[in-house]
């Protein structure tokens, strides 16, 4: 830290740690940072771990220190300042350093000479909470015990304070009362509410779409994904390489856009699908930052089907000799022309592009199909076609495909690899032949059958009890 130093507290102190100011101007009675030991010592009586309570009191002290460097730095006249925008610069400060494009964030890592960028887990982790309680502790603090670390940020911020307010400034101790006003609009309303945010999971209910996602049709993959080149695109292979991973992982289109060189392990022939969250990802801007996504999956292995594997580690060998520019700062393996994450790029960009390729691959109609549909059809495979060895029909238990899917309950794995329409379409044509070949008297024995077929069932396994006893 610049500005501070933590130490441990004297034995007499209730708290485990103190803030001592490094300012060399400043008198020893008043060194110590008051509203981090009243944090601390809440920490102290929660009765927290020891390596827990160092680790949120290391937390709260970098932060103050930001918040420090905040208060005495001259940022340009153009650039908001305030506590809240200095708050929620925190984040991206964390999260890019000197490669951040907020100006607050980018002036503060340059000063404070942050390079070692912090990962979104670490954040959602310990973080986000630490700073979180410290903030509510110093708001209870700072009515009476005022502390004006804060001040440089509402000294002209008259028009937000109240008649008591206004009575506190004549006590000079006015500040404690606006940043008590100030906190309440920063801080969460609800506690599962996020003092920084984080890409969330898509809302299903907000897209317009005016269909119906669809399988993509099987037997229109292979030749999907083995057309031919057209002699002036230079995203081909890179098309080809993201649908042959999806039909052959039936990963979800985010998961496989984000997948990064080190998810790849071609000795091994193994593709992981990896939380961006649980990891650093140095590279990127923050306006992308804000686009990655996680809804979350069990297993990060994934388990590639035949023919697509091969096609994709095909597509992915011309991928990088011929489109893969490895210049570019990040290690996302699907990239834009410009070199840029692919992920970042318009979704229904991406399905129009597919569109005219299934299109060019004989698709009749193309409603309903989009690079989800690649994860609709491995699901629909593996639950109803798949070959099994030694048994007699096709298809992998639901319990296995949702291991495969990623899927955290089989109820998901019900949704998206439910069984097709055509299997029942082929028992009721059976039913149907069966009662038609046999006219409207077959409804008054059809009871009776059931009854003789069931009994015939008991009587097979009777024998085959007898046989067993007998050997």
């Amino acid at each position: 830290m610049k500005n501070f130093i933590l130490v441990e507290a004297p034995v007499t102190s209730e708290a485990n740690y103190i803030l001592l100011h490094l300012d060399p101007g400043m008198p020893d009675e008043a060194r110590e940072f008051k509203p981090f030991t009243d944090y601390t010592t809440w920490l102290a009586r929660r009765g927290y771990a020891v390596n827990t309570d160092k680790l949120y009191s290391e937390h709260v002290s970098r932060f103050i220190d930001y918040v420090y460097e905040a208060s005495k730095t001259q940022f340009p006249a153009d650039v908001e300042v305030t506590i809240e925008t200095v708050i929620y610069s925190y984040q991206v400060y964390l999260l890019f350093g000197t490669d951040a494009t907020n100006p607050i964030a980018k002036t503060l890592a340059y000063s404070l000479g942050k390079t070692r960028l912090t990962g979104q887990n670490s954040i959602a982790e310990s973080i986000e909470s630490s700073i979180r309680w410290f903030l509510e502790v110093a708001e209870s603090k700072n009515i009476t015990t005022p502390d004006h670390l804060f001040s440089r940020f509402y000294s002209s911020r008259a028009e937000y304070r109240s008649q008591y307010e206004v009575s506190a400034h004549k006590a000079n101790s006015w500040m404690a009362a606006v940043i008590r006003g100030s906190l309440n609009s920063v801080l969460p309303k609800r506690k599962q509410d996020k003092l920084f945010a984080k890409a969330g999971r898509r809302n299903r209910k907000n897209d317009k779409q005016p269909f119906k996602i669809l399988p993509f049709p099987i037997e229109r993959s292979v030749d999907f994904l083995r057309q031919a080149k057209p002699a002036k695109s230079t995203t081909f292979y890179r098309d080809m390489t993201l649908y042959a991973l999806l039909a052959a992982t039936g990963s979800r289109t985010s998961e496989a856009l984000q997948v990064r060189m080190p998810d790849i392990d071609g000795d091994d022939f193994a593709v992981f699908l990896r939380d961006p969250f649980a990891r650093k990802t140095p590279g990127i801007t923050e306006e992308e930052h804000k686009l990655l996504s996680w809804k979350g999956r069990e297993t990060e292995v994934t388990f590639m089907i035949e023919p697509f594997a091969k096609i994709f580690w095909e597509n992915l060998e011309k991928y990088l000799t011929l489109e893969y520019n490895s210049s570019v700062g990040h290690d996302f393996l699907f990239q834009n022309s410009d070199g840029r994450p692919f992920f970042a790029s318009d979704r229904s960009s991406r399905d129009k592009t597919l569109k005219k390729y299934a299109l060019k691959a004989g698709l009749p109609d193309v409603t309903g199909i989009s690079t989800h549909s690649l994860r609709h059809m491995y699901g629909t495979y593996t639950l109803n076609y798949m070959p099994v060895p030694g048994q007699p029909l096709p298809g992998l238990p639901i319990t296995y495909v949702k291991i495969l899917m990623g899927h955290a309950s089989v109820t998901s794995t019900m949704k998206y690899a439910k069984h097709d329409t055509d299997i029942i379409e082929a028992y009721i044509q059976h039913a149907n032949q069966y009662v038609m070949q046999r006219g409207d008297a077959s409804f008054t024995t059809i009871r009776e059958e059931f009854y003789l077929r069931q009994l015939e069932v008991l009587k097979d396994e009777a024998n085959r009890i007898q046989g067993t006893q007998h050997d």
